[in-house]
């Protein structure tokens, strides 16, 4: 038992480095940046300039999740119609 304690004290020494903790921890922030883009407008926001959209890349995700949300909705009618009409069966 005694063995099991010294061992786990002992490795606490050898990983004394924190090189990824500390590599995170010296990257500047960019918080400020992101916030006065979010922020910029005043209280003139919403639909004409939804926050959703003013990152960079934000434009191409939403399309793409639009894209997907659409492509479901399509496939789900067209499969409650075929339910409802009974065609389209495998047979």
């Amino acid at each position: 038992m005694f063995g099991l304690t010294t061992r786990g004290v002992a490795r606490l020494s050898v990983r004394g480095k924190r090189s990824i903790v500390d590599n995170m921890n010296k990257v500047e922030s960019k918080i400020d940046a992101s916030r006065a883009n979010q922020n910029a407008g005043g209280t003139w926001q919403g639909a004409v300039n939804p926050t959703y959209l003013k990152q960079d890349g934000d434009m191409a995700v939403f399309a793409i999740g639009m894209a997907l949300i659409s492509f479901a909705g399509i496939r789900l009618a067209n499969g409650y119609w075929h339910m409802a009409h009974g065609t389209g069966k495998i047979e």
